[in-house]
């Protein structure tokens, strides 16, 4: 009943097994190091025959394929048989002499045991990884593909709306931040303009002021720099403000070449070596006086550089402009509460005290006016764009910092498209791994699958004819292919 019973080995176990049973020896190991170099020998010289050609297509030579070698040999070796049976073909003894090595002592089973073990262990499990892995990349890269898309889409959009918003189209940037800033001048007129319109609402200040002192007010000017802009409009120069005075000379900044400078010259040209000629005696010291007005001012005053621009071009001018502005306005806004408030307080007092004309003309209509005025003037010159433009005009090199900042927008773009091209030649690398893999564990699996049934046939053999089932790691690994 027994003899009916299959003989169940776990794959792992497997060369243990054969061992402890005796059908293999401990030092095997030892014999098929010369076995292994026979077979690289004799490899060398076969026969051209397809059959041995597919036979040992993708495999490790074992005891096996050496029963098939010899039989493919009988063959093509079949003329060189001589009358008492034996082949002088070197090839056939070669093989023969292989084939009877791995018989002693059964070292191709142990061999064939060890070599099924790591199929299932290692080799299969590693492609079957490395499949999983490339079909994982090739789904991180389709991803990646779409998420690159969508940030060089947002890109556009963000650089769209930077340059809808400065008031450019993108095409040329260098050129069209000069051409909005070549309009300035227009803008700095306008403004100016309305600045004048606000002397009304300066000399009100003023009265009030000699009004609240009783005309003893302190002699510091009231709005200074408003005041130089009521009475000369756009055309005063930051030196004026500066020192008091006008100059005899104004030589303001070449602003486009200064941005072209500032571009395209990186070195200092110092021109043609200048010779002295001889050491120049200067003889006796010399003394040199030197005359300044009262300004500070040394010779011919000239207005040159920053403070040759006008006051509103002048960045730290305009800022003194805005502050003034602000200043204004805190005034007549103030009036306006005290005007406006219905107090039974407020009612009396106005009924009672006597204004002077020029502070009693103006109604609280008049006061809203001149806020509301004041406040456009400051809208226009916080614009976010005329800002960009203000600076670029006081500083030509700062032109050079926006169209960086835009091409790095610009050219983020391009950079997510190029990931994208990136992420396209991932997605057919991975694709090409996933292919050879897979070509690569149909073949291992079909070979582990032959040495499989030829292990449980020889081992069935050897037990009188009972069924042998190798399982555990071996089916596990083979399973689902």
């Amino acid at each position: 009943m027994s003899d009916d019973l299959p003989i169940d080995i776990h794959s792992s176990k497997l060369l243990d097994w054969l061992v402890s049973r005796r059908h293999c020896n401990k030092v095997w190991q030892k014999n098929v190091v010369a076995i292994r170099e026979k077979i690289k020998h004799a490899i060398l010289d076969m026969p051209e025959s397809p059959k041995i050609v597919e036979l040992l297509q993708g495999a490790y030579i074992n005891y096996f394929h050496c029963c098939q070698i010899i039989e493919i040999l009988r063959e093509t070796e079949k003329d060189t048989k001589n009358f008492l049976g034996f082949y002088s073909s070197q090839r056939m003894k070669d093989w023969q002499e292989i084939e009877k090595m791995y018989k002693k002592d059964n070292v191709y089973l142990a061999e064939a045991a060890q070599t099924l073990q790591r199929l299932a262990q290692y080799e299969i499990p590693g492609l079957k990884k490395q499949i999983a892995k490339s079909d994982q990349a090739v789904t991180d890269a389709i991803k990646k593909h779409a998420d690159y898309g969508k940030q060089a889409e947002d890109s556009k959009k963000q650089f769209e709306k930077e340059i809808q918003r400065m008031g450019i189209k993108g095409v040329s940037l260098r050129a069209e931040l000069l051409e909005l800033a070549a309009d300035l001048p227009a803008f700095f007129e306008h403004i100016s303009q309305e600045i004048q319109k606000l002397s009304p609402a300066r000399d009100y200040f003023i009265a009030f002021r000699d009004y609240m002192h009783k005309n003893a007010a302190p002699s510091t000017p009231v709005l200074p720099i408003l005041a130089l802009i009521c009475e000369r409009g756009v055309d005063v120069t930051t030196y004026e403000w500066k020192y008091n005075q006008k100059p005899d000379r104004v030589e303001k900044p070449n602003f486009e070449l200064l941005l072209k400078d500032s571009k395209d010259s990186d070195e200092i040209d110092f021109g043609d070596e200048i010779d002295f000629g001889d050491e120049i005696d200067f003889g006796d010291e010399v003394i040199i006086d030197v005359v300044a007005d009262d300004s500070g001012a040394v010779g011919e005053k000239v207005a040159s550089g920053q403070d040759a621009l006008s006051l509103l071009e002048n960045s730290e001018a305009q800022k003194a402009v805005k502050q003034e502005l602000n200043e204004l306005l805190a005034f007549l806004s103030m009036r306006l509460e005290d005007e406006t408030r219905e107090t039974k307080a407020d009612v009396l007092i106005r009924g009672s005290e006597k204004r002077p004309v020029e502070v009693a003309k103006v109604t609280d209509k008049v006061l809203k006016t001149w806020i509301s005025e004041i406040e456009g003037i400051q809208k226009e010159l916080e614009n976010p764009q005329k800002i960009h433009l203000f600076k670029i005009r006081g500083c030509p090199q700062y032109v050079e910092q926006v169209v960086e900042e835009l091409e790095k927008k610009r050219d983020l773009q391009n950079r997510y498209k190029r990931l994208q091209t990136l992420m396209t030649d991932a997605q057919e690398t991975a694709r090409l791994v996933v292919s050879k893999a897979t070509d690569e564990l149909k073949t291992v699996v079909a070979s582990t699958r032959i040495l499989q049934k030829q292990i449980e046939s020889d081992i069935s053999q050897k037990y009188q004819g009972r069924r042998v089932n190798l399982m555990g790691g071996i089916n596990q690994a083979l399973g689902g292919i």
